[in-house]
């Protein structure tokens, strides 16, 4: 799939270089542009986006045979002029509710907890980047995006979608994928947009039910789909290009300030001793320990072969990792499966995550490369130990365990970005202690595939006493319904 995505991309430049297909993208950019309001929405200061819909945890489910839905309601406001943004989402899932707010405020970023009163200065938010997700979901913002980019434009021929004639142009977004829209000949609106994923596939927006609003058009409806597979179901939707921006960026004063966030951008190693390693960078790390002849290895996000290379450089050998322990079914720690079973490792885990594995290779694996646990196991002759545990992240979680050491590797259910200062903790934290306390065991420190900073056993305490569920806050027009 993605050769051909390859090979298309490769072709349409080759056509651009013959200097016919420069006007054709730029008739094509402005038929569109002018479908969508041409200057009401190129030259607008400013947008909102709110959009409410269900989520269907396509490949992040507790149980990998039955789906969860959940309930995002997100609005993004652009200042376009002052290159502001900020991102209110209101989430109702199986984790409890949330209601964060991500800010941009020209020169820096702000991650802010408003049920719980908090907030911290990230410099790892960049102004371009932050609600991407939510402007890739909008044609009109996709159309304004294309606009501002006509320059990456390529004609990609055309197709039929639904019956109907199609012209394909593809373009660059900053932080993300290509993306292609699918452009109705007839009535120059984008019909659906589609971006490839090595993790996921093909990924999929739908746009229908297209309405005018102060001279600007929008798809009132969107639909979006993981490998054909339905994601996100819209309930409503509108975009207004003169909101009012009075206190939109404003980070709240009152609320406790939580420090500084953990640089997490370069490749890390910390050496544990003993021949255990922790590795990774961004929200992507594993642990390593040394078997002798090879190294067994949890954590299975993608760039574990980056992440294993710096292992090896650390310790000074080319040990080849043996073993990987997978934790759990969930598509983003599938990533790295067809690099473990490239670099020849055997897959330890239960037997309930064999097919969401299977589906996730680029080949079928032989059952002699897994590793089934039932209820528990050991292995190193006990210097780790592997619990089938149950949480309300995952009915199947296979625990990595360090008696020795008392250390904990885990994945989604803890963690924090921060230097310093308690996580907040969630149902998932609150399951995954509670599972701990039901196994017994001694257990002090903890390390997360997603960050940097391990947690000790009195912090994770200390957070989970302190949960408690919350409904929406008084003046939060986003949840209040």
């Amino acid at each position: 799939m993605l050769g051909k995505f390859a090979a298309a991309a490769t072709a349409s430049l080759m056509m651009a270089a013959t200097g016919n297909a420069g006007e054709k993208e730029d008739a094509l950019v402005d038929r569109v542009v002018g479908a969508y309001g041409g200057k009401a929405l190129t030259e607008a200061s400013a947008m909102r986006i709110s959009d409410r819909y269900k989520i269907l945890a396509v490949g992040q489910s507790v149980d990998p045979k039955v789906m969860d839905i959940g309930h995002n309601y997100v609005d993004l406001i652009i200042d376009f002029e002052n290159q502001r943004k900020s991102v209110m989402a209101w989430n109702k899932n199986r984790a409890g509710n949330g209601l964060n707010q991500t800010i941009h405020d020209g020169q820096t970023g702000y991650n802010v907890d408003h049920l719980n009163q908090n907030q911290f200065e990230n410099a790892n938010l960049q102004y371009a980047v932050l609600g991407g997700g939510i402007m890739r979901t909008t044609d009109a913002a996709l159309v304004r995006l294309l606009a501002d980019g006509r320059e990456t434009a390529v004609h990609g021929g055309e197709a039929l979608y639904q019956g109907q004639a199609h012209e394909k142009l593809t373009f660059k977004m900053e932080g993300s994928p290509d993306l292609t829209l699918f452009i109705n000949k007839e009535t120059g609106l984008v019909s659906k947009m589609e971006r490839y994923n090595p993790v996921f596939g093909t990924l999929s927006y739908l746009f229908d039910d297209h309405r005018t609003v102060d001279g600007v058009t929008y798809a009132s409806d969107m639909n979006f789909l993981i490998d054909g597979q339905p994601n996100i179901i819209s309930i409503s939707r509108s975009v207004d290009m003169t909101p009012d921006l009075t206190g939109a960026f404003d980070v709240p004063t009152d609320y406790e300030a939580r420090g500084q966030t953990v640089d997490t951008s370069e490749m890390s190693v910390l050496d544990l001793g003993d021949g255990v390693y922790f590795a990774g960078q961004n929200i992507g790390y594993s642990i390593f320990v040394d078997a002798g002849d090879h190294y067994i290895a949890s954590g299975g996000y993608a760039g574990l072969k980056d992440r294993l290379a710096a292992v090896q450089a650390q310790a000074g050998n080319e040990k080849p990792l043996g073993k990987l322990v997978v934790t759990h079914h969930h598509s983003d720690h599938l990533g790295g499966m067809n690099e473990a079973v490239e670099l020849g490792a055997t897959l330890v885990t239960v037997a309930e995550h064999v097919q969401p594995i299977q589906e996730s290779l680029n080949q079928p694996l032989a059952d002699d490369r897994f590793e089934l646990v039932e209820g528990q196991t050991t292995l190193l002759g006990g210097k780790i130990a592997l619990h089938d545990i149950s949480t309300a992240h995952a009915a199947n979680y296979l625990l990595f365990y360090m008696p020795a050491r008392k250390l904990v590797f885990s994945a989604d259910h803890f963690g924090t970005p921060l230097v310093s200062g308690l996580p907040v903790a969630n149902l998932n934290m609150v399951t995954f202690r509670q599972a701990l306390e039901r196994l017994g065991i001694d257990t002090q420190i903890f390390y997360s595939a997603h960050g940097g900073r391990a947690l000790t056993l009195a912090e994770l305490r200390a957070a989970t006493d302190a949960y408690e569920p919350k409904g929406c806050p008084a003046g939060f027009e986003i949840c209040a319904d």
